[in-house]
């Protein structure tokens, strides 16, 4: 599927029909008209806008003859280069008068194939804009969120935007529910710090262990309670009941479904990224701590034989100075002496 500008056949029209708007039909004047229109039928015949069909014969004669009546008239048919015409020049009003012929025949052929042209014009939905949900569903959330959400939720969430602007519902709604699903998948294993095995995979399972992680005090990061209940509305009202085969999704509902799912999947990727954010502080804290008290244990390593040395060292003073012999003191004489 691809982006068509309606204005691409006004302007085919406009260029072919500029071929006759000239009654002098001077040779010098009709330079640009020609060239103009050879090359955008020539963008036509190849697919560009729009891949012709039934009409693709009828072009292609009319280019061809086009390009005959340039090489007559501005082509050297010695040096085949190009050639400045004379300015009094004037083409061949029989020339003309074929090329009219064809391009008559080439509009017919036109108007009866684009009768049976898949085009088609899809209404605004709510405040979402036509293009943008076909082109851009993702720009509801802004750069940051989109980096930190798995590719594939992106990929639903845009193949949501368009069914929902071709009006198709219920399609709509399974492709949100999955977005939604696989955001809801990171955030579980965020919170739970484990990996889901694949027969776990289920809204329902991540919903219940989710609900326990936030009865958990000694947890200081907790799944929010009031996003949890989001959750669990969303399942209720959507995803439960398109288990039935029979159930189905109106444009309305799932217009109200993709806002929700928008604010469903900004609000747990913001969790998301604070739960990180929170968890390598406290890694960085710990570490900090643990060098911290590394160092401490090597400094007191370093002192200990130190003070056992100094220790030893004392115990030795203390034993000589006990083992060696006293000295008499000698009386001192007296002055009169």
């Amino acid at each position: 599927m691809q982006h068509l500008n309606p204005y691409r056949f006004y302007e085919l029209a406009s260029k072919l029909h500029a071929l006759f708007s000239n009654s002098s039909a001077r040779v010098v004047d009709m330079f640009g008209p020609i060239t103009d229109a050879q090359s955008l039928l020539d963008g036509w015949i190849k697919g560009d806008p729009y891949t012709m069909e039934t009409s693709k014969d009828d072009a292609t004669r009319l280019l061809n003859k086009l390009g005959n009546l340039f090489n007559k008239y501005y082509i050297d048919q010695n040096t085949k280069q190009l050639k400045r015409p004379a300015g009094e020049d004037r083409i061949d009003a029989h020339e003309l008068t074929l090329i009219s012929g064809l391009l008559e025949k080439f509009e017919h052929a036109l108007a009866a194939e684009l009768t049976y042209a898949p085009t088609y014009v899809a209404g605004k939905r709510g405040i979402y804009s036509t293009y943008d949900l076909i082109q851009n569903a993702q720009q509801c959330f802004s750069d940051l969120m989109r980096k930190n959400m798995p590719e594939a939720s992106m990929k639903e969430f845009n193949t949501a935007g368009r069914a929902l602007a071709f009006g198709l519902g219920t399609a709509a709604g399974v492709h949100l529910l999955r977005a939604v699903e696989l955001v809801l998948k990171r955030y579980y294993e965020t919170f739970s710090g484990t990996q889901v095995n694949k027969n776990e995979r289920t809204y329902s399972i991540y919903l219940k262990r989710l609900a326990v992680l936030s009865e958990d005090e000694a947890n200081d990061f907790r799944p929010d309670k009031r996003l949890l209940q989001l959750l669990a509305q969303i399942k209720e009202h959507y995803r439960n009941p398109l288990t039935n085969p029979e159930s189905n999704i109106t444009v309305e509902q799932a217009t109200s479904l993709f806002g929700l799912a928008t604010a469903a999947m900004t609000l747990m990727t913001e969790q998301v990224m604070a739960h990180k954010m929170r968890r390598s502080a406290k890694n960085n804290k710990d570490t900090r701590e643990e060098s911290t008290d590394s160092t401490d244990l090597e400094i007191s390593t370093e002192i200990e034989p130190t003070q056992k040395a100094e220790a030893a060292l004392n115990e030795v003073t203390s034993v000589a100075t006990e083992d060696q012999p006293a000295v008499e003191e000698k009386p001192k004489k007296s002055a009169k002496a």
